[in-house]
């Protein structure tokens, strides 16, 4: 009796799962792949670095798609379990609630070590190797992109015009440079020749000019300054709008969980601040733990639903209702630990402090088929809100079903 319900319910649990994961990552996929459509047809990067960047960028949507795709898969289960009266039926077959729990459990504990391993390893690799991909974009571009007698505004903040680019070697000749990085002061750079330098190591690229000169205005015209150089070298940056500036330090989202605590350790040791660092040690623990919270969570406000409503609706305003609630009481948190206000474990932690006891409580009273008024008062609530609905479209000329 029990493999044929665990197999049942587990066959539920992963196919809503699934469904889940790939919906809520494509939502969140979808501004990147605008972004990199624009890279494909305006700036002439090719589909395979494209599709490439895109591979680097799941794990980051993944880490936080799993625990949704998690809380989604049990509140449709156990949705439409209630609504098609079939929770009715176990339980008159002997089957209670608690005995229904392991198949979630399973899928939280599988949502758990697969979210821990890429918040562990795959992502901090990805996000390195993003970034080495955006600095080859970026050389490739300063090699290849930049044409001829054209103006060409592919870096951020910068407008070049080469009149001449010596073949195969690459040279520039006659290089006209509008600078508007410093809104405050507007730089324009005249020089003779220069040259593409990249570093693969800090992730640079760096366009060297030589015997020329840089003209400076201010706000007012009486802050004109003209400065001759022999040698300039000029940091180039890809605008590509997906933060690809790099810098010399390694980025905490790069690293490693031992690379973060030898951060820690040497920064503490230092009197430096050691916040960011800190706050990505934590996020590697408390979001992957949140899958397990969610699984709990997700069995009482599943069996919310009464018999014959449309299951998947409830279940998805649910599921976005919480979502909503935990992530702004993460951002809240984190803000708040950032600035000082609270203990920054506070900060990280009261989400899956607040909800983990919720959900215990609300699973141990569905169990008991006991009430439990809030919930009871916002389903009456919404349930008077669409009949309200309803009756304002008939009012307007819908006809109603006999």
């Amino acid at each position: 009796m029990k493999i044929t319900l665990y197999r049942y319910l587990g066959k539920e649990l992963f196919t809503s799962f699934a469904l889940g994961l790939v919906g809520f990552t494509f939502i969140l996929l979808t501004g990147r792949i605008l972004q990199l459509t624009e890279l494909f047809v305006n700036k002439g990067i090719p589909l395979s670095q494209i599709l490439e960047l895109l591979y680097y960028l799941l794990p980051s949507f993944l880490v936080l798609t799993i625990p949704m795709a998690t809380l989604l898969s049990v509140l449709l289960t156990f949705n439409r379990l209630s609504s098609d009266n079939e929770f009715t039926a176990f339980k008159a077959s002997g089957v209670s609630l608690y005995q229904m729990t392991p198949p979630v459990f399973f899928l939280a504990f599988l949502a758990y070590a697969a979210t821990s391993l890429l918040s562990f390893y795959a992502l901090p690799k990805a996000n390195y190797a993003s970034r080495s991909l955006l600095y080859e974009l970026a050389s490739t571009k300063a090699h290849v992109g930049v044409r001829e007698r054209v103006f060409n505004d592919d870096f951020e903040g910068l407008v070049l015009y080469i009149e001449r680019i010596v073949p195969k070697t690459f040279q520039w000749e006659h290089v006209f440079i509008s600078d508007s990085r410093n809104p405050s002061e507007t730089q324009t750079i005249i020089a003779p020749e220069g040259e593409i330098l990249s570093n693969p190591q800090q992730l640079t690229v760096t366009l060297r000019l030589r015997h020329g000169a840089i003209h400076k205005l201010g706000w007012h015209a009486a802050g004109y300054q003209k400065v001759d150089f022999n040698l300039y070298d000029l940091r180039l940056f890809l605008n590509t709008g997906l933060k690809s500036k790099p810098n010399e330090e390694k980025h905490p989202a790069d690293m490693s969980i031992t690379e973060l605590i030898d951060a820690v350790k040497t920064l503490r040791a230092q009197k430096a601040d050691f916040k960011p660092q800190w706050i990505k040690i934590h996020e590697k623990f408390s979001i992957p733990f949140v899958c397990l919270v969610f699984g709990i969570l997700g069995i009482p406000l599943g069996l919310q639903s009464q018999p014959g409503r449309p299951a998947k609706s409830i279940g998805f305003a649910w599921s976005i209702g919480v979502l909503l609630v935990y992530y702004l009481m993460t951002s809240a948190g984190t803000s708040l630990a950032e600035r000082g206000i609270i203990l920054l474990e506070v900060g990280m932690w009261f989400p899956n402090a607040f909800f983990l006891p919720l959900g215990i409580y609300l699973l141990v009273k569905a169990a008991n088929e006991s009430p439990v008024l809030p919930i009871v008062w916002l389903n009456k609530g919404i349930d008077k809100l669409r009949r309200k609905w309803s009756d304002t479209l008939d009012s307007h000329g819908r006809v109603s079903p006999p």
